[in-house]
């Protein structure tokens, strides 16, 4: 987890590992990468919610995506409504559907939490203690944070010398 005072770069570490401009931030192309964005920008609004989860894998059944989309409390009403229609909570709960079908050997999430309702961390924190790649986060959210095993804190500010 990427922590440090605001402004100093977390977001723009995170956003530069996943749209590499140069050669000083590479992730293996091989690797398969999920990627939350706090403003959705990997999201192509006009896409239903059902086409967006089919978009993340060409192996996944529609039993596979009513499955993942269960899981994250999105219904099979939703499913047929375009993204854009969504609440911004709505839109983040379908991230973590696309990764559960995306099978990522990387997560890089960019304030997780932001949007989502308290009620649904607990599934979210869950999803997430389960998932069995790396995870690279910036998370405000302590009481989140707290609910999550085994992780690092990489102190942006301290190696800066703020």
């Amino acid at each position: 987890m990427l922590k440090g005072p605001n402004g100093i770069g977390k977001t723009t570490l995170l956003r530069r590992l996943f749209h590499p401009e140069d050669d000083d931030a590479i992730i293996s192309q091989e690797a398969r990468v999920g990627y939350y964005s706090q403003d959705f920008n990997a999201l192509d609004m006009h896409m239903t919610v059902r086409d967006a989860l089919h978009e993340v894998t060409n192996e996944a059944r529609d039993e596979d995506v009513f499955r993942a989309a269960a899981q994250f409390l999105i219904s099979s009403d939703l499913l047929k409504n375009k993204i854009i229609s969504l609440s911004e909570g709505q839109k983040g709960l379908l991230c973590y559907a696309r990764f559960v079908l995306q099978k990522p050997h990387l997560l890089i999430l960019d304030e997780p939490t932001n949007h989502i309702n308290f009620r649904h961390l607990p599934v979210i924190a869950e999803a997430l203690n389960n998932y069995k790649g790396a995870i690279m986060m910036v998370c405000h959210d302590q009481g989140f944070v707290d609910q999550l095993k085994d992780f690092e804190e990489i102190d942006l500010g301290r190696l800066a010398g703020r």
